[in-house]
């Protein structure tokens, strides 16, 4: 048996001693994976299952379109990475979502957050004050790839839940008292958080409705309640081994080994 974990080039380098966890781990338990680079995807053999690290949903559809089990699959990836599309899917669903304005000239109070639809990790996600902020932050992003949306109250604070499959592994709180992104490779403070059973549900209630193998589920805190934010389809482990005992890599794999 034949399995990839495709990475784009920069980010593998970037990544290189996660991706030899897993490359490792999968050793250990009898299978063969190869790191792969996105842009040779259909070049060479395909596999009997693969790993997407990358969030082109496309190379996925490639994969799945010859048979290939991608781990996530084509929806996620389609739909969680790109935030206009995972807002409108899951409020179609019933899940409760702040606000967003459909036309520039709707906003008529501040502040409000500005990101594109395809942002990854706090990149030019924006908490502007006033008109005069706003039109200068429009310039950094392309036509139709803006999403404009109101502020939650609790400002430099969110929850990420790690799940696989269909189960919560941990959550981690995530705070900054810099910046009113929380992110924690942008230097946000994290903890473990236990759920409430009233916080399980809700984040149940979106995992719900896709078939994950392994994601990070981002909520807000809005008035005392959690608020879905977004999805990390291309997740990273580094909160969860810089604070937990969890080898998320290798419950992931496990997941992975029992669906093929």
């Amino acid at each position: 048996m034949l399995g990839y974990i495709v990475y784009e080039r920069k980010n593998a380098l970037k990544n290189e001693n996660y991706i030899n966890w897993y490359i490792e781990k999968f050793e250990k338990k009898g299978v063969k994976v190869k790191l792969v680079f996105s842009d040779q995807i259909k070049k060479i053999k395909l596999p009997d299952f693969a790993i997407i690290r990358d969030m082109r949903w496309d190379i996925t559809c490639f994969l799945e379109e010859r048979g290939v089990k991608c781990f996530n699959n084509s929806f996620v990836s389609k739909t969680t990475n790109d935030k206009f599309l995972c807002y409108k899917y899951l409020k179609e669903k019933g899940i409760e979502i702040l606000d967003i304005y459909k036309n520039i000239e709707d906003v008529k109070e501040y502040p409000v957050v500005l990101k594109p639809k395809n942002s990854h990790g706090g990149d030019r996600v924006f908490l502007v004050k006033n008109r005069k902020e706003f039109e200068k932050k429009l310039g950094l992003y392309e036509k139709g790839n803006l999403i404009i949306q109101k502020v939650a109250s609790d400002v430099g604070k969110d929850l990420r839940v790690y799940v696989i499959g269909s189960e919560i592994v941990v959550s981690m709180l995530r705070e900054s008292k810099k910046d009113f992104r929380s992110n924690f490779c942008l230097g946000g403070k994290a903890s473990v958080y236990n759920l409430s059973e009233e916080e399980r549900k809700i984040v149940y209630s979106v995992v719900d409705k896709f078939e994950f193998d392994f994601v990070g589920v981002d909520f807000l805190f809005n008035n005392g309640k959690l608020v879905f934010n977004e999805i990390e389809d291309v997740v990273g482990s580094r909160m969860v081994y810089s604070l937990t005992e969890i080898d998320i890599v290798d419950l992931y794999i496990n997941h992975i080994l029992q669906k093929i």
